[in-house]
């Protein structure tokens, strides 16, 4: 009796091990199907009208807590493309980067007018905020759709804009008051942005140190905004 339970205990425990090799090098179950739920959100959002298929199987990255799914977008000629897409395995299970918008990007146009974005910028917001120094965008657009940038200028993508401005002896509010003044002037402008941060400069113990106030078109800035 006693070596049955012995080896009942030697069973299971070797179960377990299996299992839990079997979990470490391929992922957990519920855990993938959670990501593959995440990315087929991402795609319908972002890609609405796209014939794609998500294929079953999906690689772990035992090291970074990733899956690696393919996927093969369906052109109406029947031409087929694949893409891969990284997504965590844990939650909020979210969808590294977006291998299709990434590879219809035409990088020269993008370089172009991204030097165009931020000199407009960077002149529009020193008018109100002349302490603005430094501005930083992200413009990416396909087949070479504009010739320069203008604020009516829709990409595929809103752009991220990052600013940086000498801290000085700016107060909080004062920061407050110029993120306010700036996200008006680029709502204003009609400028097609998902968020702007603005990152203020100052040097602590001959290091340069940042406080940020970031702000979406709709935020309602706030003394809690400025950290």
């Amino acid at each position: 009796m006693k070596k049955k339970i012995i080896y009942s205990v030697i069973a299971i425990l070797l179960i377990a091990a299996v299992v839990f090799a079997y979990i470490q090098m391929n992922g957990n179950p519920i855990d993938k199907n959670k990501a593959k739920e995440s990315l087929e959100g991402f795609l319908e959002q972002a890609y609405p009208d796209m014939d794609y298929e998500i294929k079953r199987s999906a690689e772990y990255g035992w090291t970074d807590g990733t899956y690696l799914f393919t996927v093969v977008k369906k052109d109406p000629i029947g031409v087929e493309t694949t893409y891969m897409f990284y997504v965590s395995a844990f939650e909020p299970y979210e969808v590294f980067s977006d291998t299709i918008h990434e590879s219809s990007i035409d990088k020269e146009t993008s370089e172009k007018l991204n030097a165009e974005a931020e000199m407009y910028i960077l002149a529009l917001l020193q008018e109100k905020v002349p302490q603005v120094d430094q501005v930083d965008t992200d413009v990416e657009v396909y087949n070479n759709v504009a010739e320069e940038w203008t604020p009516q200028l829709k990409t595929p993508k809103p752009i991220l804009i990052m600013l940086e401005i000498e801290k000085g002896d700016l107060t909080k509010q004062k920061m407050l008051e110029q993120s306010k003044a700036m996200q008006k002037l680029l709502n204003d402008e009609s400028i097609d942005y998902y968020l702007a941060e603005v990152g203020y400069r100052s040097m602590v113990d001959g290091e340069e140190d940042f406080e940020y106030v970031s702000f979406t078109p709709e935020q309602e800035l706030t003394m809690n905004d400025v950290n």
